[in-house]
């Protein structure tokens, strides 16, 4: 994510984009091509962070039975009016 100066860092991008490189692929393998980075609480949502929290916290079951979508959600700095950023981080995911 970003630093303390809210700067994305190089390595961090870098992942990012291979992420998103790898996801594109998949898509398209899948006959769903995968068309843009979804926005939430108008910021872009970082899919490398949330698919690497999600698996940091035990895979999409675990967090699901858990409830932990909207502790992922303050792990993202989504404004406060974003008041359904636990559903739209889980619906994103799958």
């Amino acid at each position: 994510m970003a630093n303390s100066t809210g700067k994305i860092q190089p390595d961090h991008r870098r992942k990012g984009l291979a992420f998103l490189d790898e996801l594109r692929q998949f898509h398209q393998s899948r006959g769903s091509p995968f068309k843009k980075i979804p926005f939430v609480g108008g910021k872009e949502l970082d899919l490398n962070a949330l698919y690497t929290r999600v698996i940091s916290l035990g895979g999409f079951a675990k967090v699901s039975d858990r409830n932990q979508w909207s502790e992922l959600g303050e792990d993202f700095n989504f404004p406060r009016s974003c008041s359904n950023a636990a559903f739209v981080l889980k619906q994103y995911y799958l």
